[in-house]
């Protein structure tokens, strides 16, 4: 089901990743602990009040090595940051 673009925003804004705006806004994970920024990100366009389509929130889950329904979790806050975080450490894509 698609998803307006600001609340995916502001539940990866709470759990740890920081918005960078450029052509694109880009939104780049950082650790608990407030190590620098890791290589886990992804991103999304402008425009606050659009949908996002289903296609573009399966690719951002990937860009976040997640399941789409993982990813769900995320934005929903089902998913904690720490469960999350502990999830890139374990799998090795965040030190």
């Amino acid at each position: 089901m698609p998803r307006k673009a600001r609340v995916v925003e502001r539940g990866l804004l709470r759990k740890g990743f920081r918005r960078t705006d450029t052509h694109h806004r880009r939104f780049v994970y950082h650790t608990l602990d407030g190590e620098e920024p890791q290589p886990v990100a992804t991103i999304m366009s402008h425009g606050a009040d659009r949908d996002i389509s289903d296609r573009l929130l399966g690719l951002m889950a990937r860009q976040l090595h997640l399941t789409r329904r993982q990813f769900d979790d995320l934005i929903d806050c089902r998913l904690a940051q720490a469960d999350y975080e502990a999830m890139m450490r374990r799998d090795e894509f965040i030190r």
